[in-house]
């Protein structure tokens, strides 16, 4: 990895728990922010070894992740940009890429700045450094943005980061990687934040109702507790493709819902489904042996 200090702009879950596994491993980390009180606490927590407010800091670092909400990865990229080095690493934690890989990699190409997007597929419906851990990402995929709005070099130090905190990494299309992410991220937190909806209207009239809530209520709302503020920005970056899982989702819904309106058992739809799913989950489990 290049020489220098490892930068992290935003230290919420994710960027504490990268300058944390970077501390563990003996790094000099600075922990960019805007409130000085919570830079304070994050450095008092010893996830990092300095914090500031100052982004012409920037210029210590070998490399710097950018870890905040998707809407605002641009915006800072862009400012921090004139004041790294030559030669050093822009990367960032964001779960949608295409947008931010366009945007960032000719800015930092025009400075001479690697930049290399990325997305850890690791995380938890709890927020803040304090929730931060040093291992979030062993045993994890790590998507890694190639093509033309990538550096090639910029990702192969990227690469070698994510495997040294014991992820897998998967190099992708950046437009590919929103659309995966989609059906297996985005759309699984729209369906949860709509059935809390629904559950909070039924639950208005019927109190009581709080009484039947049990673990498979608990699995399908967890996620729900997610901040607002980070999946409306997700939402909004990768509005088309979500579009397109929920309508699909929509019509297997609708098909469950006619078989139930028309009195016909549902058993054949569902062995079908069952059927599929433990295929996949058999592939899945006979890789993660392979990985181990």
């Amino acid at each position: 990895m290049k020489k220098g200090k490892i930068g992290v702009v935003g230290a919420g879950l994710i960027g504490g728990s990268i300058a944390a596994h970077a501390v563990k491993k003996k790094k000099e980390v600075i922990c960019f922010g805007r409130n000085p009180l919570r830079l304070k606490k994050a450095l008092r927590s010893g996830i990092c070894t300095e914090v500031t407010t100052d982004l012409a800091r920037a210029g210590e670092c070998g490399i710097i992740f950018l870890s905040t909400p998707v809407d605002t990865i641009i915006g800072l990229g862009k400012k921090i940009i004139p004041f790294m080095s030559k030669g050093a690493v822009l990367t960032d934690v964001g779960s949608v890429k295409a947008e931010i890989c366009a945007s960032l990699f000719p800015e930092a190409k025009k400075r001479d700045i690697l930049f290399c997007g990325a997305h850890p597929m690791a995380g938890s419906e709890k927020t803040g450094f304090e929730n931060a851990s040093a291992d979030l990402f062993r045993d994890t995929v790590v998507f890694v943005a190639k093509g033309g709005n990538s550096s090639s070099r910029g990702g192969k130090i990227v690469r070698e980061f994510w495997a040294g905190a014991g992820a897998e990494c998967v190099s992708i299309e950046p437009e590919k990687h929103d659309e995966f992410a989609s059906l297996t991220s985005h759309l699984p937190h729209l369906i949860a934040f709509s059935f809390a909806e629904s559950f909070c209207r039924f639950e208005k009239k019927h109190r009581s109702v709080r009484d039947a809530a049990a673990g498979s209520f608990e699995n399908i709302t967890r996620i729900a507790a997610s901040s607002p503020f980070l999946w409306s920005a997700v939402f909004a970056q990768n509005r088309k493709n979500i579009i397109r899982r929920a309508k699909d989702f929509r019509k297997s819904l609708d098909a469950m819902i006619l078989s139930l309106e028309k009195k016909e058992s549902t058993l054949n739809t569902l062995k079908r489904i069952n059927r599929s799913y433990e295929s996949y989950a058999d592939q899945a489990c006979k890789k993660n042996k392979r990985n181990r």
